[in-house]
Parts: structure tokens; C-alpha cells; sequence
């Protein structure tokens, strides 16, 4: 079925590219942007459903002084939108937010819904797509995820899986830590010393022929790389002040 749809899509986008050039530049996920303050982002999920409980979530990062082991204060991790009385799966809405010192920016969005009334046709939700965000980066066969990378110029850091080269390879709701991630990309000389010249990525997963359920993720690899590489240096002098202050403190036994 996915064979015989490729050629009528892609007849679709190449009557859309034009037009959709000069979207290119703003992506965006329900109103939702990298680089939102949290008040930015409640104000933005409120502006697409009034209806969604909207939830923060809060991190710390831990480490020891050689005998305890301890914690940074809390910080804004990422906030959550469900639907009320809804199921307690994934959310609809997931917003995630850099760590101290670089705190509070977004860096990825994540979006997981059901379609709601008579669901789309692939054809016809590829051709949204392609008139919102513009001519996709990568395509998987059917059409079964997309994704961008953005602004032109930019590297690929996050490897496309090779047979699925539209479906994303990290989501930040998954068990994966990006920084272990790039760091793990850069020594197999797949992801650049600079990890400034990274590209932000957007991808949209549809599935089958017809969208009866979709997700979405837009991630900010530069600035995780920024705002963790800065974080992990303040974790790592906090770490070093306590062994320092406890051997201070250490007291040998009589001998």
C-alpha cells in the first residue's frame, strides 16, 4: 500500500516546496519553541488546549564526597500536558528545559497524540507538514516519519538509522542521556569536536496509510551540548569541593 501512495505524495510536495520556503526558518510544535521560558511555554500550551493539566517536573544532579552521597538543588526539568482524566501513558505534551547554569531555556519538545474526528489520509498529513516546515531533510520509505534539520548549514549530529532514515534515533523521553550519546558520536567521527555547528532537528512519526496516531520531537542539539557541558563542569567542581572539605575533616584513629 505504501509503494503504491509514494509516487501521488511525492507529486504533493513538489507542488508545495515552493511555497513553503520561507516557513522554513520558524519551527515550531503547537506554538511551542526551542528556546521558551516556562512561562513562555504554560502560556503557549494554554493557547492550544485550555483543556490539558499542565505539570512540572523537577531533576537534580548527584555526587559524592568520596563516603555520601549527595545533590545539587532542584531545577526545572521539563513540564508535562495531559489530558484531564486522561491515561496515564505519555503525555500529550512533553517540554524539556536546560540545567544550571545555563537554566530554564528549552532545548526539545515532544508531542504524542491520537487523531481526534475522521483521522488523515498520509498524503494529506505530509502535504500540512510540508506547507508548515518546508522540503523534509530525510524521508523513511512510506513515508512512515519525516524529519528537518535546521537552520541551513548546520552538521548532523544525531546518526539517521540507515533503513529508517526519517524515524528519530534519540527521543528525549527515552532512556538514552544525549550527552553520553554525543560524546559516544564524536570519538566513532560521527558528530564534530565543535558540537556548536550542530543542527536542531525536527521529526514527525506517522505510521501507517492512514494517521490515526502521531508524535512529534524538536530537539536543540547545540544548546544541550552548551548548557550540559556547562552543567557537568559545576557538578564536577561541587563534586571536588566535597571530597576537598572532607578530607579536611578526617581524623585519624590512635595508633
Amino acid at each position: 500500500m505504501r509503494q503504491r501512495l509514494a509516487p501521488i505524495l511525492g507529486a504533493a510536495l513538489a507542488l508545495l516546496s515552493v511555497a513553503a520556503v520561507a516557513q522554513q526558518a520558524d519551527f515550531d510544535i503547537v506554538g511551542l519553541k526551542l528556546g521558551m521560558t516556562q512561562d513562555q511555554v504554560v502560556a503557549a500550551i494554554k493557547a492550544h488546549d485550555p483543556g490539558l493539566k499542565v505539570v512540572s517536573v523537577q531533576s537534580a544532579f548527584g555526587y559524592s564526597d568520596g563516603t555520601q552521597q549527595l545533590q545539587t538543588p532542584p531545577f526545572l526539568s521539563r513540564i508535562e500536558a495531559r489530558a484531564a482524566g486522561g491515561p496515564s501513558g505519555k503525555p500529550a505534551l512533553a517540554v524539556y528545559f536546560t540545567p544550571p547554569p545555563q537554566a530554564g531555556r528549552v532545548w526539545a519538545i515532544e508531542r504524542n497524540e491520537k487523531t481526534t474526528g475522521e483521522p488523515p489520509t498520509v498524503q494529506q498529513y505530509v502535504a500540512a507538514l510540508q506547507q508548515k516546515y518546508g522540503e523534509p531533510t530525510a524521508v523513511s520509505p512510506g513515508y512512515a516519519a519525516l524529519a528537518w534539520d535546521f537552520p541551513s548549514g548546520r552538521v548532523n549530529c544525531i546518526p539517521r538509522l540507515p533503513d529508517r532514515p526519517g524515524f528519530p534515533a534519540f527521543r528525549p523521553s527515552g532512556s538514552d542521556d544525549l550527552g553520553f550519546m554525543l560524546n559516544l558520536w564524536q570519538q566513532r567521527k560521527l558528530a564534530p569536536a565543535d558540537l556548536s555547528r550542530c543542527a536542531s532537528r525536527l521529526h514527525y512519526v506517522l505510521g501507517s496509510s492512514i494517521v490515526t496516531d502521531f508524535s512529534a520531537i524538536l530537539i536543540d542539539v547545540a544548546t544541550f551540548a552548551s548548557a550540559n557541558a556547562a552543567a557537568m563542569r559545576e557538578v564536577d567542581d561541587l563534586e571536588q569541593n566535597a571530597r576537598r572539605q572532607r578530607d579536611d575533616r578526617g581524623q585519624v584513629p590512635k595508633l
